[in-house]
């Protein structure tokens, strides 16, 4: 994910930035700097060369940070702290770039003296240095004999410990089996409750992470921590006014939560907006907008989301399990929405939302419908690869899925050390009209050449294989047999650099 306020690329659901210490979510103030590509992402209209003021304003807007790309404004993410948008059954290891690291929880050495206490201590030793099965047995004995809080604590920290180690594992099942065997032993411990909430909340389990948190907060009625994310949850489940009054009652315990204050604030100017808005609902979406002026955009909308559903969902080999909601909005609304001037911004994703500008959209049309899957392919890959998609990834395979054809040479001078993935990355992100928009079509030339040589199927296990966790080099000779060295020679040739 990107923060929202000096676009630090950050893991997914980081509850703050390391680098500016803001609230990666929340919506930059007036006139915050914003990275930006023209238009945002989706489908690009062919520059009026003709128009020279244009093209100044334009440039001038970008400095002021106005304009802000799709992907860019995606991720504010998430929040892994709820999983964000992974969907597609349990999946374990480190999320979404990888997201919000497992609360760890871990055993005490006891006090007093006596056979129970001296067990104890053979346990922690041997936990210390790592041989967790066996303590875990140990202190299973000692709870069984002393039957004390503390001692309960240090056999349900011992399996957390198991938990988190199958989940690095790739093992989900087991570590939800070891999640729920800790909170049998002992219900009172905060980070295993988070740990099961956020295992179910990265496999986009949403039902079941809810629950958990639910329960969390009748055994724990006044913890911050699992009261903020349950209002994530709610607000991914489309559960707004639950979510508003779960952030309420966090703050009324917790009045300087400053990440709560700052969603709750989102929130209500959200409700705000969207109050009277009309719902288009279909299988697996949910599509608001204003009233009867957006009627045929809004079935036209939940028709090419659910033909994409289907599509891209086969494609790329994800399904969101939750129905997924859209808004529809003028660029006024939407601007109040994202909280910055919207008047350049077509589309966005944040993995609350699929975000849609009214202004330029056109029932039924081509135009619309590649804006749809553009930022609906946003949403699919990031639950394809557990949110571990890196910037060119993302924009580039967004870009075929609209589907577009990439360019075949970029008609710009590009220095040599940027004609490399991670090189992509810097261009999309950079604050220069010229180099996002360049960072933007080498994004589009890698990803289509990647399905040019290994087509859809070898596309699918890329992302997936990335979503185990693989690192990307290995992953894409995994799935095409070559890697990054071949796809930045295309990047160079394609610069005219090779």
């Amino acid at each position: 994910m990107f923060c929202r306020h000096c676009w630090a690329n950050i893991p997914d659901g980081s509850p703050q930035c390391p680098k500016c210490e803001a609230d990666p979510r929340a919506a930059p103030a007036a006139g915050a700097e914003a990275s930006t590509r023209a238009p945002a992402s989706g489908p690009r209209r062919p520059a009026r060369k003709s128009d020279a003021t244009s093209r100044l304003t334009t440039g001038l807007l970008l400095v002021l940070g106005i304009m802000v790309a799709g992907l860019l404004v995606t991720r504010w993410l998430e929040r892994q702290e709820t999983g964000e948008a992974g969907r597609p059954g349990l999946q374990g290891g480190a999320a979404p770039g990888s997201g919000q690291a497992l609360p760890v929880v871990e055993p005490g050495a006891q006090a007093g003296g006596g056979a129970e206490a001296a067990l104890a201590s053979e346990a922690l030793a041997l936990y210390r240095r790592g041989r967790v099965a066996e303590p875990c047995e140990r202190y299973r004995e000692v709870a069984g004999q002393v039957r004390t809080d503390e001692a309960r604590r240090d056999w349900g920290a011992c399996l957390a410990r198991l938990a988190r180690d199958a989940q690095q594992a790739n093992d989900p099942p087991l570590a939800v089996q070891r999640y729920q065997e800790s909170l049998e032993a002992y219900t009172a411990s905060p980070g295993v409750w988070m740990g099961l909430a956020l295992l179910y909340s990265r496999a986009d389990d949403l039902d079941r992470a809810q629950r958990v948190l639910e329960e969390a907060t009748r055994s724990l009625p006044g913890d911050a921590d699992i009261l903020y994310l349950l209002a994530q949850v709610q607000e991914r489940r489309g559960q707004t006014r639950e979510a508003v009054e779960t952030l309420r009652r966090l703050l009324a315990a917790h009045p300087g939560h400053g990440r709560g204050r700052t969603l709750l604030a989102s929130l209500e100017r959200e409700q705000k907006v969207e109050g009277s808005y009309w719902t288009q609902e279909s299988r697996h979406f949910l599509v608001r907008y204003e009233g009867a002026r957006g009627i045929d955009v809004g079935r036209s909308v939940t028709d090419v989301l659910e033909e994409a559903y289907e599509s891209i969902g086969r494609d790329l080999g994800a399904f969101p399990q939750d129905r997924v909601q859209v808004g529809i909005y003028t660029t006024e609304v939407l601007g109040q929405v994202l909280g910055f001037p919207a008047h350049f911004v077509r589309g966005a994703y944040d993995r609350y939302k699929i975000r849609l500008n009214l202004a330029e959209s056109v029932a039924y049309s081509n135009d619309l419908s590649r804006l749809v899957r553009h930022e609906y392919s946003h949403l699919v890959i990031h639950i394809a690869t557990n949110g571990r998609a890196p910037v060119w990834l993302h924009e580039g395979l967004a870009q075929v899925m609209e589907p577009s054809a990439a360019p075949r040479f970029i008609d710009v001078s590009i220095p040599r050390e940027f004609l490399t993935l991670s090189g992509v990355d810097r261009l999309a992100r950079g604050g220069n009209i010229v180099a996002v928009n360049a960072g933007y079509d080498l994004a589009h030339v890698a990803a289509a050449y990647l399905v040019e040589r290994g087509g859809v199927s070898a596309m699918r296990e890329f992302l997936g294989r990335l979503g185990r966790g693989e690192a990307l080099p290995e992953a894409m000779r995994g799935a095409f047999g070559f890697g990054p060295d071949e796809v930045e020679g295309r990047l160079r040739a394609a610069a005219g650099k090779s």
